[in-house]
């Protein structure tokens, strides 16, 4: 493992709830490296791969394909070209671009507050929401280096387009955006947020414009 891998599983790791490892486990047997996780709830399903994917589960790796379960805990990542959309069990749809990391933190369907927790550690992805962002009491959160999304009835892209972590607003509804120096809404379609660092405030929501909207979906698009 280089130094740019063990960077991305220690960020990935860091995002996991307590109680959830990547290493705790011993490693399964590597004639089974697409077995399930046992004892470990599923989340979703892979409903379309192009190029390469993979999961890590308690340090073992299984390499994806469509119809294959996605674990909370799991840290997803896809290769150089590919693209990978998978589906929560309460129809969100999470799609990922190419060489994207990303960690399924948690997933909690029932009670009076159900949520769905996932970390972009890097790459690009957008996410529509399902029952639980839609739901009395549900959220949608996905966290980034910079900055939180708190995803409600509605579609958004992030990632980085330049140098900085960016949000985009892909359909009607609202996202917030924040750190622990400000907070954003979007409420139109087709603006967009810039944040420099998790110490800098996103900046005040701006229309993209269609050329730049069309940069960040094709970052995801198959």
């Amino acid at each position: 493992m280089n130094r740019s891998e063990f960077l991305k599983l220690a960020l990935a790791t860091a995002a996991l709830p307590l109680g959830t490892t990547l290493f705790a486990r011993p490693a399964q047997a590597q004639s089974t490296p697409a077995a399930a996780p046992p004892l470990i709830e599923a989340a979703g399903r892979i409903t379309r791969l192009k190029g390469a994917a993979s999961a890590m589960q308690d340090a073992v790796p299984r390499p994806l394909k469509e119809g294959d379960l996605v674990y909370r805990g799991d840290v997803i990542s896809t290769g150089r070209e590919a693209r990978l959309d998978m589906k929560m069990l309460d129809d969100a749809v999470v799609s990922l671009g190419e060489k994207t990391v990303f960690v399924v933190i948690d997933y909690v369907a029932g009670g009076a507050t159900p949520s769905i927790a996932a970390r972009l550690v890097e790459g690009a992805f957008t996410a529509i929401s399902g029952g639980i962002a839609k739901s009395p009491g549900g959220s949608m959160r996905i966290e980034t280096e910079v900055a939180t999304a708190g995803i409600r009835g509605t579609t958004v892209w992030g990632g980085k387009l330049a140098d900085k972590v960016e949000f985009a607003l892909l359909s009607e509804g609202r996202v917030e955006i924040v750190n622990r120096a400000g907070r954003v809404e979007l409420t139109r379609n087709g603006d967009g947020t810039t944040v420099g660092s998790s110490t800098t405030a996103p900046t005040v929501p701006f229309v993209w414009g269609a050329p730049k909207l069309a940069r960040a979906r094709a970052t995801v698009a198959f």
